[in-house]
Parts: C-alpha cells; structure tokens; sequence
C-alpha cells in the first residue's frame, strides 16, 4: 500500500504529463523533415537570404520539349549551374510545352526528349513525369493511361533515380484521378513516390487533400508545390470545385505557411516541403516568401525555422536508393551576357511556374 507521500509524487507526476501533452502537440507541426525550395529563377538561388540557410533541394518544373528551344536551354542551364554551386539535390517535373498548344505528347516523342535532358543534365537523379495532370479540363490532357507511360518511360531510362508518380493538386478532381491512374498498374509496381500541391489545404485550413493523398497512395510523398497565396487571378473553376474554397492575402500568409507544416507533420510518410515560390513578380500569382522589392515577409522567418529545424536532424530516405550525384555535366557558361529575353518565364508549363493563378 502507498505511503501518503507516494501518492502526493504520483500524483504530481500524473499532473505534469498532463500539462506537458498540449505543449508536446503543440511543438509536432514544427518537426519537417526536408524542406525546399521550388522556384524557376536561377537566381532565387544566390540571394543572401536564402544561402544563409541550410536549404539543399531545389524544384524547377519545365516544358515536355524544352530542349528543342535554344532560349529555354540557356535558361535552364543557368538554373542548373546556379543550384548545383549552391549544392542543391534537383528535383525536375516535366509539363506542357511553352509554346505548343497544350496536349499530351505521344509517349515515343516524350521518351525522346525526357531522354535527351537526362543526358544533358546529368547530375539529375530525381523526376516526375508531369505537373498537376488532375487539373486539365481536356480529358485527352488527364489521361492517367497516358501519364502512366511517362512515368515507365523515365524509370526505365534511368533505373536508378527516384521517380514519383506524378505531381498532383489537391482539387476536387484528386480522388477520382488518383484511382483512375493506379489502375494502370499492377499493385506491385505502383508508384512509391508521390508530389502534392496542397494548396487548397494550406489557405483554406482544411486537410481534405492531404488526407485523400495519403489514403490512396501508396508510399512516400513530398509536397513538390506549397505556400500560402497572397495574391491570385480569379480562376475558371467547375462548380464546387474545391479551389473555391482558397483564401488569399498577406494578412493569412503567416498562418497558412505553418500550416503547410502542420499537414506536413500529420503523418511520417510526407518526407519532403518545397515551398513555392522565393520572390514575388510583376505576375498575378504571388506565393513569395519576399515582397516584389526583396523584402523578406513574415512567411519567412516560418520557412526558415522550418529550414533550420530540418536541418538539425538525420533525414529520412524516401523512395528508395538514388544513385550517388556525379557533377554536373553542363554547357560552358557564355563568355557575354545575352540579351534579355521577353517572357524568360512566361507561360512555363504551369499558370503558377509562370505567374499566372491555377
């Protein structure tokens, strides 16, 4: 039997576990694991602010047939040099072409020039075969069987990198797609590998997105695209489409920076956090975690404790083996500057890669 003094102690200890577990909750938003930076400027990636943190993966999302076009070479060469002096890891995601009307190309044609980038950028070992294909309105530019061809394309052209399935948005349409693409595969060669765009969670406080991803995908997933949007187009949505649901401006923009956090920590399987995007523009899209006159906002200081907490720790391995990174293979940087070219990175595959609201 207790003395009175024992019961006095348990009943102590009983009392502090209970006021410690909201502070214990609390402190799990803040536990990424690797967090990122998707951003199509080269040079995000020498700003000050942003080489004082310990940020080492880099997202850049590019046109199917980039590599026909010698100003779009010159642009993603200056991004691959960029990111590899700042000893960044790449992630690539293929889209639509920058200059052909949107459709998805023949499987024959994509293989060819998803081929002819590995070879030039060789450095590059991790992959998605296409961005936000749930958000077409064709469906001849959804087609999951369509997308599952790429995704066999860059693992067979490169067995050894990590691929994901494919870079999805978290609207209404992300169930109903997700099924419709696993069925392209037998259940032992589904993707393992994932990207969500969660930006309806994130500004609109809900986790429906996030929690479908998480129920029907098998494997890993990395938020390839985040942040909190404080300035948008209004956008041609179907009726009841979740984007309707998005929340913008500066006055959420804290909030909903931690909690793309926050949904990041609900479960072990969301490995990594690529914020979009570093500086705001002259587009109507703006996700930055600087003003348009590079002024750090508030969102920043939550991306770089975020940044620096991850970087604290052994970070999970999340997709299987990746071959280790040789250098980079890149074309000599050229002896003058060229000239400036209009819309350097307009209409890049994405409305938000180039600017514009989803």
């Amino acid at each position: 039997m207790l003395s009175p003094m024992h019961r006095r102690a348990m009943s102590l200890f009983a009392a502090m576990i209970v006021l410690a577990a909201p502070a214990l909750c609390a402190a799990a938003p803040s536990q990424a694991r690797v967090v990122g930076l998707a951003d199509q400027q080269a040079a995000s990636f020498t700003h000050p602010k942003l080489t004082a943190l310990p940020v080492r993966h880099a997202r850049l999302s590019v046109a199917w047939d980039a590599l026909r076009y010698g100003w779009q070479r010159e642009e993603i060469d200056e991004w691959m040099r960029t990111t590899a002096a700042a000893k960044m890891t790449v992630v690539v995601t293929f889209g639509r072409s920058r200059t052909r009307p949107f459709s998805l190309p023949p499987a024959a044609e994509y293989r060819e020039q998803a081929r002819r980038f590995m070879r030039r950028y060789r450095s590059v070992r991790e992959y998605s075969p296409w961005n936000e294909p749930n958000l077409a309105i064709a469906p001849r530019n959804y087609d999951p069987r369509r997308i599952a061809a790429y995704y066999r394309v860059l693992r067979s052209s490169c067995p050894r990198c990590r691929v994901l399935g494919a870079d999805l948005v978290d609207n209404s349409s992300l169930g109903h797609w997700m099924r419709a693409y696993l069925r392209q595969f037998a259940p032992r060669s589904r993707p393992k590998l994932w990207g969500l765009h969660d930006y309806v969670d994130v500004n609109s406080f809900s986790s429906w997105g996030t929690r479908t991803m998480l129920r029907l995908a098998p494997g890993a997933i990395w938020f390839t695209e985040t942040g909190a949007i404080i300035r948008r187009d209004p956008t041609r949505t179907n009726t009841g489409d979740r984007r309707d649901l998005i929340r913008s401006g500066s006055a959420r923009a804290v909030a909903a920076t931690k909690r793309v956090f926050t949904l990041a920590a609900t479960s072990r399987r969301i490995t990594r956090v690529y914020i979009y995007h570093w500086r705001a523009g002259r587009s109507s899209w703006d996700s930055g975690l600087l003003s348009a006159a590079g002024t750090p906002r508030a969102s920043f200081d939550v991306f770089a404790r975020q940044a620096r907490l991850a970087a604290g720790r052994k970070q999970p391995v999340a997709g299987g083996p990746v071959a280790p990174e040789s250098p980079p293979v890149l074309p000599p940087a050229p002896a003058a500057p060229t000239p400036p070219r209009p819309s350097a990175l307009h209409c890049l595959q994405s409305p938000r890669a180039c600017g514009t609201a989803p």
